[in-house]
């Protein structure tokens, strides 16, 4: 009740109420971004600009009509009214503008009047000053046509015209542009080109001479040809006359000997000129042949064309020197290479670019010339001689263009020689192997030239070290002298072990390389390792040679066929090494195998000097000896060994296997001096086991003692047949008071004097 009281109390406006304008936090947050928007947009602007600045309120206001809905429609009322106004506002001003810009150009007319007619006056006063000024210069045209009208008329004098002298703008030939400022150099010069001048002006009055002197010469010659022609005739003339009076006096005197019938002295006469004029015929026909082959010569010596050939070679060569001395070295480069008949391919005019120290397009003027002449050769038609292929090769080595070598190399361009060759592979500075390609460009020129020794140097230091090997094999260009050369360049046990590869069934070496020597080679480059385990391979040479092609040779038939070739002293300068390097066991079997070798030809020798058919003999042994062997009379019919690893000969070994020597003979073969070096010595049967005493072994052992079976083995392969490894044995089957020996060898081997003989020997 209270509430309907007050409101009918309360009055009511007559207007429409609206509602308020924020409201809510929206409303709020709104009205922030406005107020934030209008600063920084003012910010980015300058403040006097109006515009700009119309235009970012201009913004602000549709923002807020879009935010506010409800004042949407007065707004845009409110909007519309002000932009109307303001659109008045600015095209008032802009016809203010262009009418004050009219009254501007109203008020300036009158003098813009009196400028143009001050301007004309000032054209027509120039115009009439060119009239006058023209006039004025017709009067002069016609004064000098007149002049020269009189001139034309007057009679013509001939006058020689003066030689003008062309001024030389270019830098002087040779000389840098600082030098050419240089007073000492210049004067240097100067006194250079001076001395040449004179030296020129001497040869111009001592060789050359004028064209009327020629003519002159000309004209003399003609009259000495015509006296020559007249005198020749006249001798011909009258060496006919003479050779017709001898043939009638000879015919005359004929016919006064013989005096014939039915015939006179005229007849005879007659008879003789028919005879001879037939001959005559027949010298003359012969003569003429040989003058039209003198004239045909002669004729090609009087060739006209070939002065005019000289005359184009000079003129070719002053080119040439025009285009050298201008700096124009590529062109003088082309022109060179093609000359007529090579004059300008020649040492000289490489030299002439090798002078040049510029480059051009990255190369120097000689390398131009170089690849210029090898362009040329297929029309030049000869290729460049030894000397100058190898300047151009190396100039293309020294600016590293191998692919010029190459490409030069591969179309036949230069003329090959063992110093081309060379010059290639010492520019190589790799390691093994050749990376440079230079060993190839070598080996591609020695395997021209048939070079066989190059050829293998170039691959060993390619790295091919097989394609090496299997040359040498194929042209047998490996020998002991140059085996040193190639090792140092590829020393390993591959590439050795080649080297002593066999054929033949391993009886005889592939390449003729001597073991000693070979080794005496790795000694010198210092490389025991290669040494022993070759010696090892090639006393396993049958087991080591199962996967390859061809087998190694073995030790004792490399050291057979060096018998020849080492000396005694040589093998114990190796053995001596090879134990000093830490090879001793290889040294041992080595030096095994040359004592069995030796002793093998020593017993040999003796055998065939005595001429014995009979090689069995008996020996009577010592009482001592019977009583030691009485215990092994159960071996007697056996041959007991002694294997590589009893050669250090303690003194267990001489107690258990009691073993005698040749000392009658061995003492004196190298080996055994060899064996005293080593101090390992073959003991007698008798000698105590446990003395030390060299002096009672030589005692005991220089006797020849009974029962003793010698047994020397031909190969390792013989050997492991016998079920042994054994190099070398002997042994004493004894009964009690006798024994028996015998000494076996293989005849087909070189160590017998035989090799066709029977296949067994004994003693």
């Amino acid at each position: 009740m209270s509430s309907t009281r007050s409101s009918s109390v309360t009055p009511t406006p007559s207007y429409y109420k609206l509602p308020p304008i924020i409201t809510t936090e929206s409303d709020r947050i709104f009205l922030n971004d406005v107020n934030s928007f209008i600063d920084s947009e003012l910010g980015k602007i300058d403040h006097l600009d109006e515009e700009q600045r119309y235009l970012v309120y201009k913004a602000v206001f549709n923002k807020v009509i879009d935010h506010v809905s409800a004042y949407k429609p007065i707004l845009t009322l409110i909007k519309k009214e002000y932009e109307d106004t303001i659109e008045t506002i600015k095209k008032g001003q802009r016809e203010a503008n262009f009418l004050q810009g009219k009254l501007k150009a109203m008020a300036s007319e009158p003098s813009t009047l009196r400028n143009y007619k001050k301007r004309a006056d000032e054209l027509e006063e120039r115009i009439s000053i060119v009239k006058k000024e023209n006039d004025s210069l017709q009067s002069e045209l016609a004064e000098i046509q007149a002049i020269r009208e009189e001139r034309e008329r007057r009679p013509k004098t001939a006058e020689t015209p003066k030689r003008q002298l062309k001024k030389d703008s270019r830098l002087i030939p040779g000389l840098t542009l600082e030098e050419t400022t240089d007073m000492k150099v210049l004067q240097k010069k100067f006194d250079t080109l001076d001395r040449q001048l004179k030296e020129v002006n001497i040869s111009l009055k001592a060789r050359f001479l004028p064209k009327s002197h020629k003519l002159q010469l000309k004209e003399t010659l003609d009259e000495k040809v015509a006296y020559r022609d007249k005198l020749l005739w006249q001798s011909q003339v009258y060496k006919t006359r003479g050779q017709k009076l001898k043939i009638a006096l000879e015919a005359a005197q004929a016919y006064n000997q013989m005096k014939p019938p039915h015939q006179t002295v005229g007849d005879a006469v007659t008879i003789a000129f028919h005879q001879a004029l037939g001959t005559l015929r027949a010298e003359i026909e012969k003569a003429d042949g040989e003058q039209s082959e003198a004239t045909h010569a002669s004729f090609e010596d009087d060739d006209p064309n070939k002065e005019k050939e000289a005359e184009m070679m000079l003129e070719y060569i002053e080119r040439f020197n025009e285009l050298f001395e201008d700096g124009h070295f590529e062109q003088a480069a082309v022109h060179a290479a093609n000359s007529p008949k090579g004059i300008l391919r020649t040492q000289a005019t490489l030299a002439k670019f090798r002078d040049v120290k510029s480059s051009i397009s990255g190369r120097s003027p000689l390398l131009a010339f170089c690849d210029a002449l090898m362009s040329s050769v297929k029309a030049a038609g000869n290729k460049p001689n030894e000397a100058l292929s190898m300047d151009c090769m190396g100039a293309s080595l020294r600016e590293n263009r191998l692919e010029l070598a190459y490409h030069w190399l591969s179309q036949d361009r230069l003329t090959l020689s063992h110093g081309l060759g060379r010059m290639i592979a010492e520019h190589c500075s790799c390691p093994v192997p050749c990376r440079c390609g230079c060993q190839a460009l070598a080996q591609a020129v020695f395997v021209r030239l048939k070079a066989h020794d190059d050829v293998l140097l170039s691959m060993l230091r390619q790295g091919k070290m097989q394609g090496a090997l299997q040359y040498a094999k194929l042209w047998f260009c490996i020998n002991s002298d140059n085996v040193g050369e190639l090792l140092a360049i590829s020393p390993c046990q591959q590439f050795v072990d080649g080297l002593m590869e066999s054929e033949n069934g391993g009886r005889k070496p592939i390449l003729n390389i001597s073991l000693g020597k070979l080794v005496e080679a790795l000694i010198h480059l210092d490389l025991p390792d290669l040494i022993g385990n070759l010696i090892r391979e090639m006393l396993n040479s049958d087991q080591e040679s199962k996967g390859r092609a061809f087998p190694i040779l073995s030790l004792q038939r490399a050291v057979v066929l060096d018998r020849d070739f080492v000396s005694s002293q040589q093998w114990t300068s190796i053995v001596e090494y090879l134990g000093a390097h830490g090879q001793e066991e290889m040294g041992l079997r080595l030096l095994a195998m040359i004592t069995v070798v030796d002793t093998l030809y020593l017993a040999w020798a003796t055998v065939y000097e005595d001429k014995k058919v009979s090689f069995t003999t008996n020996i009577h042994s010592d009482a001592e000896a019977n009583k030691e062997d009485n215990c092994e009379d159960d071996s007697s019919d056996g041959m007991s060994s002694r294997s590589r690893e009893s050669t250090s000969m303690d003194h267990s070994s001489r107690e258990t296997s009691p073993e005698v020597s040749m000392r009658h003979k061995v003492d004196k073969s190298p080996a055994a001096s060899i064996l005293k070096k080593q101090s390992y010595f073959l003991v007698d049967d008798t000698a105590d086991p446990k003395s030390n005493d060299v002096s009672t072994q030589k005692a005991s052992t220089s006797k020849v003692k009974k029962g003793v079976r010698l047994c020397g083995i031909q190969s390792p392969t013989a050997a492991d047949d016998a079920g042994s490894s054994e190099i070398f044995s002997t042994s004493t089957p004894r009964t009690k008071g006798r024994g028996g020996g015998v000494i076996k060898f293989m005849n087909n081997d070189p160590y017998t004097s035989n090799p066709e003989s029977c296949d067994e020997s004994e003693v």
